[in-house]
């Protein structure tokens, strides 16, 4: 039992752990495949979890089934049984017991502070992983396209997709356009530049197109691999000419976000990339998906795809794009919508 937990089950675990980053799946596709696909490796994950939890159970009722008088006095004492008194084995036990009860007392402790104060439990927790972050993941981007991973073959017969189409109350704007098949869309592109632009798809076109066949993750767990049509989100910002103080990019939809972080009315769901997400090959406008107009519920007629992240940084339904100074000074200040609603993180690679 011992070999298997520290031979087999633990590398495995460390080998599968990175395989979650979507930025890690598409900077190193081979390694992926070692494990056949991302999905096998995240069930390979989560059957160590499952294994851990049932050998720490079975584990320490062992300690307390089968001798536990010299169990008990080897681990508090370190000592045998036959060496130790009555009122030193009483010891042991009383120790035992109180080191359950801190132990208990953290966890509930921890438990009642973190869903006391929801924000700052989140920032803390992101901002205690962020060296590690920026060590290990910060630097990675995904390169499914350059490495050609995926063809028209590994195209999910269906592809999951969460949220719906804006509603009437969301945005009569984008209902009027879908009933006019979105001739007359426009994507408002500003924020601090010297001078805005409002685009139709056809001056998005002219900049160029891009094919990529890559894979989506959600933080949720599944994938689906697509093929994306459209144009680089950095050569649509080429065309105007930012502040110098502009440092983030922020992506706003006509949709709403599915609910608000202390219960307000939703809002638009926005999200924002730092100047690196923005600028990298794989995140571009798509207008289409798998050789066909991108359809409503996918996020049509344009929406944001960024393949280093997982979907919440990938807006549907996208409205406007701007240039800003910070994102912490947008929304509830962490990033976007999923990170002021959701508590997750605003870089998404992990």
């Amino acid at each position: 039992m011992y070999f298997t937990v520290v031979f087999i089950v633990a590398p495995l675990m460390i080998a599968t752990g990175p395989i979650m980053s979507p930025a890690f799946c598409g900077r190193f596709p081979r390694y992926v495949r070692l494990f056949r696909n991302r999905q096998t490796a995240r069930s390979i994950h989560f059957l160590g979890m499952a294994f851990y939890c049932v050998f720490t159970i079975m584990h320490v009722a062992l300690v307390l089934i089968v001798h536990p008088q010299y169990n008990i006095a080897h681990m508090m004492l370190n000592k045998n049984y036959n060496e130790i008194d009555a009122a030193q084995f009483a010891q042991a036990v009383t120790m035992l017991i109180v080191g359950v009860v801190v132990v208990l007392a953290v966890w509930i402790g921890a438990s009642y502070w973190s869903h006391r104060d929801l924000r700052f439990a989140q920032t803390f927790v992101w901002g205690l992983t962020q060296p590690v972050r920026n060590l290990f993941l910060d630097r990675i981007s995904s390169r499914q396209v350059k490495k050609q991973t995926f063809t028209d073959a590994d195209i999910s017969p269906f592809h999951w997709v969460n949220t719906r189409p804006p509603t009437e109350r969301e945005s009569t704007e984008w209902n009027r356009l879908r009933e006019q098949d979105f001739v007359d869309y426009r994507l408002e592109l500003g924020g601090l530049v010297k001078e805005s632009k409002s685009l139709s798809i056809d001056d998005l076109k002219s900049l160029g197109k891009e094919v990529n066949i890559t894979m989506h993750t959600c933080m949720q767990g599944w994938t689906g691999i697509a093929k994306w049509e459209g144009v680089r989100l950095r050569d649509v910002l080429a065309l105007v000419e930012k502040d110098d103080n502009a440092r983030y990019v922020m992506v706003t939809s006509f949709g709403h976000v599915g609910h608000t972080y202390d219960g307000r009315p939703t809002e638009p769901y926005y999200e924002c990339l730092d100047i690196s997400m923005a600028m990298e090959d794989e995140t571009i406008l798509a207008w289409g998906m798998n050789d066909k107009p991108l359809p409503d519920v996918y996020g049509g007629p344009l929406r944001l795809r960024a393949d280093s992240m997982h979907g919440y940084k990938m807006v549907k339904w996208v409205q406007k794009i701007e240039w800003i100074s910070d994102y912490r000074d947008v929304g509830d200040g962490q990033g976007g919508s999923r990170e002021d609603s959701g508590l997750q993180h605003f870089d998404a690679r992990a």
